[in-house]
């Protein structure tokens, strides 16, 4: 009799065992799909705000450049699928969570500037950071993917 307790005790510690390595597991895999969708957004967020430059350097020196345009769009569209890839493996759960959490930052009013509050009339000046395209040699934001002048990925 006392060698069956200890077996049913031994029998009962493994199944804890597994069942908190089951969970350890579970919860790696959610901070993992969480930080992973993160990045994602922060990369469609920085190739967003590049697409955006280029169109605007593009009309600004009267100028059009379908072709940049095009891979521009092409790496926002490489990135958006990369994050539905992302929300595609995770749960019901985790999807309802960021879904919510999108949501929520898409309908927050912004906060319209106090009557009182000085409207600048000139934008705020962005980050002194460039790099030299290799290609043409030209000089490009910090941050860009591609040339804007001969569209060469950097």
């Amino acid at each position: 009799m006392f060698e069956l307790d200890i077996e049913m005790l031994k029998e009962q510690g493994l199944q804890l065992v597994d069942s908190a390595k089951k969970t350890a597991q579970d919860l790696a895999d959610k901070g993992k799909n969480k930080l992973d969708l993160l990045n994602q957004q922060a990369r469609l967020s920085k190739a967003q705000r590049q697409l955006g430059a280029l169109v605007y350097s593009l009309h600004k020196a009267g100028e059009e450049n379908p072709a940049l345009v095009e891979k521009y769009i092409d790496a926002v569209a490489e990135v958006e699928k990369a994050i539905e890839e992302i929300k595609a493996n995770m749960t019901d759960d985790e999807r309802a969570e960021v879904e919510a959490q999108e949501d929520a930052e898409n309908t927050e009013p912004e906060a319209a500037p106090a009557e009182d509050e000085e409207i600048e009339e000139e934008p705020i000046q962005l980050r002194g950071e460039t790099k030299t395209c290799p290609v043409c040699k030209a000089e490009v934001d910090g941050d860009a993917l591609f040339c804007n002048h001969c569209g060469a990925q950097l």
